[in-house]
């Protein structure tokens, strides 16, 4: 209360919202996350970083500091994340505006990916054309799909029954197996030698 209180306060005779706001009193790591979305101004949690492997695996990674997992540096992070886990940069990698920098698209290539594809801001060009930027937008488009269907109800990966932010990253990464072990019996079983029973 001594944290909850002053802010309290000073929301009363401000009408603002006071920097590193208590939202939760069991768990209060927790922040509000500005999306602009339509509908969905602001959300409250954790913020994620949810990377698509090809075939439609996800990867995510819990920040561990507010702003760790800003755009502009998770798009770079992301990869030297694939070689860590690899032992090599991806061929390809696409990701949305906000990680597009001169410097980004430098530092990609120089990590070894050949084909960088970070949507570009205004009129600056891409750093791909033709096919393979068409391949690689339709793939970063499907990482949409991927992140809704973690938050279905059928993974649990949005609003978790937990109580601690140790609990929240797991029931996340618990999420994101099941969609990935879901995903791959489904593959396994489209081989026309195999078939599921049970």
């Amino acid at each position: 209360m001594k944290a909850l209180l002053p802010q309290i306060r000073y929301w009363l005779q401000t009408g603002r919202v006071a920097t590193g706001k208590i939202i939760n009193l069991h768990i209060p790591e927790l922040y509000a996350i500005v999306r602009g979305k339509i509908g969905k101004t602001v959300e409250f949690g954790l913020q994620w970083g949810i990377t698509r492997l090809r075939g439609g695996y996800l990867l995510a990674t819990m920040a561990q500091q507010r702003s760790e997992l800003v755009d502009a540096r998770f798009a770079v992070r992301a990869v030297r994340d694939h070689i860590e886990l690899f032992g090599e940069a991806p061929r390809a990698y696409a990701y949305d505006r906000a990680g597009h920098s001169r410097q980004n698209v430098a530092e990609l290539k120089a990590l070894g990916v050949r084909q960088v594809a970070l949507a570009p801001r205004g009129r600056t060009q891409w750093a791909v054309s033709g096919r393979v930027r068409e391949r690689l937008v339709k793939e970063r488009a499907e990482i949409e799909a991927g992140i809704g269907a973690v938050k279905s109800g059928r993974y649990g990966f949005h609003r978790p029954a937990a109580r601690s932010v140790a609990m929240m990253g797991a029931c996340g990464q618990r999420a994101v197996l099941g969609f990935n072990l879901n995903k791959l019996v489904r593959q396994i079983a489209a081989r026309d030698e195999l078939a599921l029973v049970g």
